[in-house]
């Protein structure tokens, strides 16, 4: 049976592990001191190599041809050998997510911890995925943590830290494992390539270190998957029964035409996507990648020297910043990435981000009703308070304040034609928190007033319905109509499949109210 890449080219020194220095440089000092610590903790995304890291320490710390102020284990005394064949009765390894009662870390950790080593110089525990263990079992564990014997030496892992007791963090050493860089990745991913006497084209480790999010495991699990593929050269061609053929280029247009707000061209480019059978989501990923590099390059073009993308569509995204600023490049970024979140549970799954082509274009090409008249234009009543007001500087509506609103309501008698009154001031105001949310709401009417003031929402679609949902984002529409009304608002939101579309109707009062709120006027 073949072996795993992973596993057939696991670190056996504190050199060969990838991507983390700043754990093995502080680790090897440590063993190079024989300054061990009783217990450390050992936390980050999968994949990382934290149960490696565990064993490489484990195998240090009692190799017995590791002289003095050495920090690597030979790997050829019978000590390393017993601990890398997964063979020493003294380096114990426990499954949490298998082991989590009180009774199991008793029986095989608390009373194991007692005995001496049976032949190494200590005795390793290494509990991978500590997080699992329940309650009274930390309760358990922390006791010997406190108080452990000097020849026992404690490693736990864990990918979701905040579900550690920091009782048990604050008695242990902790280490960070960071995602590993792209080009640091695409390095490890070319030497493995060479020790297997295989060809693969750099394109091709790119996509498989860019898909990989930073994991070194799911990286090279990837990579022993496409080399089987072909014992000739390995292209973009080839992996395409495996990995969905990469859309960078199509992105690099995308982003194109958002920089030129050509709305028309960029839902052209989707829909000619769907068409041609490309993965939307892959290729929303992918844009977001690319946007980012966008927003760098608009910063300093020096910060996509160690982009993985290649370098002629680094090129490409060089030129484009040029043509926009930081601020845009940063609404590009959030829009399409609220877009992506959305496009995972929508019916229509080009939706989104369609939306969000049409609110990065729309937006930037609609023209700003100023708030200062023209000095043709007559206002419809003009006394000489107002024209020694004019030549003042109005105070620009994007402060994000809310407006004192002179009329108030009473806690019981908040109507439905009271809240759509007053609907559009509502969207002013929140354009200032959030563009896209106002967008949103733009199109969808209150329908109903409950009981307890509580403006009800309809919408067809889920994904937006979801967007109102967000904690933040609800809170904030019911802190700005609390502020409007003078009195508790809520908010509830509902789906209505059949929804017709509505229209925004402004009464003359609706109108008044947003001009007195902003300092506006009528004019003829």
């Amino acid at each position: 049976m073949a072996i795993a890449l992973y596993r057939k080219y696991r670190p056996q020194t504190f050199a060969e592990v990838v991507g983390q220095q700043h754990i093995t440089d502080t680790l090897t000092r440590e063993v190079a001191l024989d300054q061990i610590a009783h217990a450390y903790l050992l936390t980050g995304p999968r994949g990382l190599g934290k149960t490696t890291t565990a064993r490489l320490l484990a195998k240090a710390i009692n190799c017995t041809k590791r002289k003095k102020g050495e920090s690597e284990p030979c790997n050829s005394c019978d000590d390393c050998a017993d601990i890398t064949a997964g063979r020493s009765l003294d380096v114990i390894e426990i499954d949490a997510a298998s082991n989590t009662g009180v009774d199991n870390v008793r029986d095989t950790i608390i009373t194991t911890a007692r005995f001496t080593p049976s032949k190494q110089r200590f005795k390793v525990f290494i509990i991978d995925e500590v997080h699992m263990l329940s309650a009274s079992a930390f309760n358990a564990l922390l006791k010997t943590l406190e108080e452990p014997p000097a020849h026992a030496i404690f490693i736990l892992a864990t990918t979701e830290i905040h579900r550690v007791p920091e009782t048990i963090i604050s008695r242990c050493q902790r280490f960070d494992f960071r995602p590993v860089p792209q080009p640091i990745l695409v390095n490890r991913l070319a030497a493995l390539v060479k020790k297997e006497k295989k060809i693969v084209t750099a394109e091709v480790l790119a996509v498989i270190a860019r898909r990989s999010g930073g994991s070194v495991r799911d990286a090279e699990s990837l990579l022993g998957q496409i080399l089987t593929l072909s014992d000739k050269k390995i292209d973009l061609t080839t992996i395409a029964p495996i990995i969905p053929s990469s859309q960078l280029q199509a992105g690099v247009e995308c982003i194109g035409y958002l920089v030129d707000n050509d709305t028309a061209a960029g839902l052209q480019l989707i829909n000619r996507l769907v068409e041609q059978g490309a993965d939307i989501q892959v290729f929303a990923g992918e844009l977001v990648e690319l946007l980012r590099l966008l927003l760098l390059a608009t910063v300093s073009e020096k910060l996509l020297a160690d982009s993985a993308v290649g370098f002629e569509i680094v090129g490409q995204i060089t030129v484009l910043a040029k043509k926009t600023t930081q601020q845009q490049a940063a609404k590009m970024v959030a829009i399409i990435s609220q877009a992506v979140r959305e496009s995972k549970t929508a019916e229509i799954v080009q939706l989104p981000l369609e939306v969000a082509i049409v609110e990065i274009t729309a937006e930037s090409t609609k023209p700003k009703p100023p708030l200062n008249p023209p000095s043709s234009a007559q206002p419809l009543t003009k006394s000489k308070k107002t024209e020694q007001d004019s030549s003042q500087p109005i105070p620009p509506a994007a402060k994000q304040v809310v407006p004192k609103i002179q009329t108030s309501v009473a806690a019981a008698s908040l109507t439905l034609d009271q809240v759509k009154t007053r609907w559009e001031e509502l969207l002013v105001i929140l354009k200032d928190y959030n563009q896209s949310l106002a967008s949103t709401l733009r199109h969808h009417l209150p329908t109903d007033v409950k009981a307890g003031n509580t403006v009800e929402i309809s919408f067809k679609y889920k994904f937006y319905q979801q967007r109102i949902n967000d904690g933040r984002n609800r809170q904030k529409i019911e802190d700005i109509l609390g502020e409007m009304f003078s009195t508790q608002v809520r908010v509830a939101t509902v789906l209505v499949k059949n929804l017709p579309t509505q229209p925004l109707q402004l009464t003359d009062e609706g109108i008044g109210s947003i001009l007195e709120s902003f300092g506006g006027r009528v004019i003829e």
